[in-house]
């Protein structure tokens, strides 16, 4: 059951990042983390947000000269799968860099008064 919150997760972080810079997307964050409880709680989505947001999307994608991909995006499997595989995706790079950083930060090739150079 835990799969089907993803969507609705996904779509919550987005707004909450987009919030932070876009103030017009401030008023999704609530209907995103509801839709978000109710799913984790096994409930019926109340608000619909990841309806409204996939077909919001899909008409988006069909005024800009998109079809195919708004007709494909307009499919609720399609769409939540597209965001599930994206979530996954963002979260295993964030990870990798975040293990990068530690192992940056653990075993720095820079002494204090160097000159650092990095090699990859």
């Amino acid at each position: 059951m835990v799969l089907f919150c993803i969507p609705c997760l996904a779509l919550l972080v987005y707004f909450l990042i987009m919030g932070i810079f876009f103030p017009k997307y401030r008023v999704y964050i609530k209907e995103g983390w509801r839709c978000f409880s109710d799913k984790l709680r096994g409930k019926k989505c109340s608000v619909s947000f990841d309806n409204r947001m996939r077909l919001a999307f899909s008409a988006w994608l069909t005024n800009h000269r998109m079809v195919r991909l708004g007709r494909w995006f307009s499919n609720e499997k399609n769409f939540n799968w597209f965001l599930i595989a994206a979530t996954v995706i963002t979260t295993v790079i964030t990870i990798y860099f975040a293990i990068l950083f530690i192992q940056f930060q653990l075993d720095s090739p820079c002494d204090v008064g160097d000159v650092c150079t990095v090699d990859f």
